[in-house]
């Protein structure tokens, strides 16, 4: 591994903000390895994407499983998608998160509060439901201690990734718990409409993505509009929700691409986002901006391998943030350093939250 490639994967944000003022928008990691983010490279990218590959995240994979919708290619991951995303629609599951996020604000306590811990605990209970048809506090306390061992630090991360190479990092306990509650689900719960091959596997990759970026993008706008002074102006939460996702979008990658003879694209959304000749004062949070151009702003991916969770996360950040600033004024603390789970990025979990009744 070069001193490139060893910075990318050891101090990953702090590599992308001294590589912003490359003009050309790509950078050589590694051999046949390049890291991307101009817009025009990126739309052709993700316009080509089914002509292309897409090798699993050696950080991800071990603990999501090899046969994750997120790795599959061809027929099977079409076949996939196309089962989910009617699923995820986020209209049809509006009663239920409505549910939990009035659940989650009444017993929001009012001293301080870790603000991505209460909305990890929040998403991944929506997902939990959407998935089980159920609650079950017993498997999702579980699933997400699992989680953070795993990657609530970076270094026991990579350790992981590097010092057990091929290593599967799953929990044979907690596998047993997911596939008794997925295999007991009832329609219209989403496991009981997957196929019961790969279960484990697309079970845990749902549980994992339909919670811990949404989790982070709910975080992010919060500390946003506390930060701007705008928490009591309600009719500017989507604009709000849109420039968190722009420079603090809650996965900094989006996925490796690999051409048949073997080259590895692989988009930065960070550096795409914070792009000096494509945003104007691109570090400063501006609600009120014009939307960009194609290319220059997708916080869920792109091409063939876009989010399918997109419109179910967005109306539950939207659903989130705004009962939150309705029924709470809140205060931040001054903590703002990323923290990095994977390829993710989420504020520190010591970022205090103090909610208290509004008057």
């Amino acid at each position: 591994m070069n001193r490139t490639e060893l910075r990318f994967a050891w101090r990953l944000v702090p590599f992308l903000d001294s590589v912003q003022g490359v003009e050309d928008g790509l950078v050589r990691l590694r051999e046949r390895r390049w890291l991307v983010w101009h817009p025009d490279v990126v739309a052709a990218l993700f316009r080509n994407d089914r002509a292309l590959s897409h090798p699993p995240s050696r950080t991800l994979s071990p603990l999501l499983g090899n046969r994750s919708v997120l790795w599959l290619d061809g027929p099977e991951h079409t076949a996939y998608r196309r089962a989910l995303v009617p699923l995820l629609r986020g209209e049809q599951h509006r009663t239920l998160i409505e549910e939990e996020v009035a659940r989650a604000v009444r017993v929001l306590p009012t001293g301080p509060t870790s603000l991505t811990g209460w909305t990890r605990t929040l998403t991944l209970r929506i997902i939990g439901r959407v998935v089980f048809g159920v609650h079950d506090d017993e498997l999702l306390t579980a699933f997400r201690r699992w989680l953070d061992r795993r990657l609530g630090s970076r270094v026991r991360t990579l350790a992981h990734r590097w010092l057990t190479p091929g290593a599967t990092r799953s929990d044979p306990r907690l596998d047993a718990m997911v596939l008794r509650r997925a295999q007991s689900a009832e329609p219209p719960a989403l496991a009981a409409r997957l196929p019961r091959t790969d279960l484990r596997d697309q079970v845990v990759s749902l549980l994992f993505a339909g919670h811990e970026t949404t989790a982070s993008a709910t975080a992010w706008t919060v500390y946003w509009m506390h930060r701007a002074g705008i928490t009591d102006r309600l009719d500017l939460v989507d604009a709000a929700i849109a420039e968190s996702l722009r420079l603090s979008p809650p996965a900094t990658l989006a996925g490796n691409r690999m051409s048949a003879d073997g080259m590895v694209l692989t988009p930065s959304i960070y550096l795409a986002h914070r792009r000096a000749a494509t945003y104007e004062n691109p570090h400063v949070f501006d609600p009120f901006r014009v939307p960009p151009p194609t290319g220059a702003f997708f916080p869920f991916g792109g091409g063939v391998r876009h989010c399918p969770g997109r419109d179910l996360a967005l109306l539950e950040i939207r659903l989130i943030v705004t009962a939150l600033l309705r029924h709470r004024h809140v205060q931040l603390g001054s903590s703002s350093t990323p923290q990095l789970r994977g390829a993710a990025m989420a504020p520190p979990p010591n970022l205090a939250m103090v909610a208290t009744c509004r008057r």
